[in-house]
């Protein structure tokens, strides 16, 4: 039994849009992957990975103690070293992130697509939403807001003297200024918000385990805020902490969203005319 002529004309419009969807991704994806945008994106990724390296680098090597502290006070500070600060272990954070960009803006796939078979693109896309994201905003606007409380409490004018001021840019403000930059030139797709936010959460709940640890050696806390502040305040702040993080996930998420939301659409469309 033949096709009705209105059937016929369904047909062809259906398949005419389709194939405008294509054409549309087809554009989008020449612009994303060739050109400027290819350009800026590799620079990102490679001014990115490249500072905090040499960050990491200064701060562990050519940043140390005062050479006049008493035994116990030399104990306090070297036990955990460095890796007892998550300022430190974030710019490790985000230097392996931004590498691993950085080799799959060489080696891998940046198309808009919903599904991707590079494993450099799945991991740069959870590392960045879990970890990477909410992890630099959390130490940039805690840090910056106790700062200017009162900046004994997380930075202490004593360390002026040790601790240069373009590291401590690097380490407390370039590494939420860079993840914006990143979010802005990468198309993805943020992972279930359960897979999310468990692997953000899980991240912020071993800091903390760490911080007690930490605290059990040394006799002191890490941070000299958490050691003013009464027990029950402590433990507020420290829920603030973890409750921050997932709001800085959330965040993320939300701006992602908002930013690739044409592109977002078109797969949607996309996806709609395969069905």
């Amino acid at each position: 039994m033949g096709k009705s002529k209105k059937q016929v004309r369904e047909f062809h419009a259906a398949k005419e849009a389709a194939e405008a969807t294509d054409s549309r991704l087809d554009t989008c994806n020449d612009a994303y992957t060739n050109g400027a945008f290819k350009y800026l994106r590799f620079l990102v990724h490679l001014l990115a990975a490249a500072q905090f390296s040499y960050g990491i680098y200064y701060h562990y090597f050519r940043v140390h103690w005062p050479t006049d502290l008493q035994d116990e006070d030399e104990l306090k500070a070297r036990w955990g070293g460095k890796f007892k600060y998550l300022t430190f272990l974030n710019v490790i954070l985000q230097a392996i992130y931004h590498t691993v960009a950085l080799l799959n803006d060489l080696f891998g796939d940046n198309r808009v697509t919903g599904v991707t078979k590079s494993r450099l693109r799945s991991a740069r896309d959870y590392v960045f939403a879990a970890f990477a994201f909410p992890v630099a905003h959390n130490v940039c606007l805690s840090f910056w807001v106790i700062y200017m409380w009162d900046r004994e409490l997380i930075f202490p004018t004593a360390l002026d003297t040790i601790f240069p001021s373009w590291l401590n840019h690097v380490v407390h403000t370039n590494v939420a200024l860079l993840a914006i930059m990143d979010l802005f030139t990468c198309f993805r797709r943020y992972p279930s918000r359960l897979s999310g936010i468990t692997g953000n959460v899980s991240f912020i709940l071993l800091y903390i385990i760490w911080l007690h640890i930490v605290r059990y050696f040394s006799g002191e806390w890490v941070y000299p805020i958490l050691e003013v502040l009464p027990l029950y305040l402590r433990y507020l702040f420290l829920a603030l902490l973890v409750g921050f993080n997932i709001v800085c996930y959330l965040l993320g998420e939300f701006v992602n969203s908002v930013v690739w939301e044409p592109e977002f659409k078109l797969l949607k469309q996309q996806k709609a005319k395969q069905c």
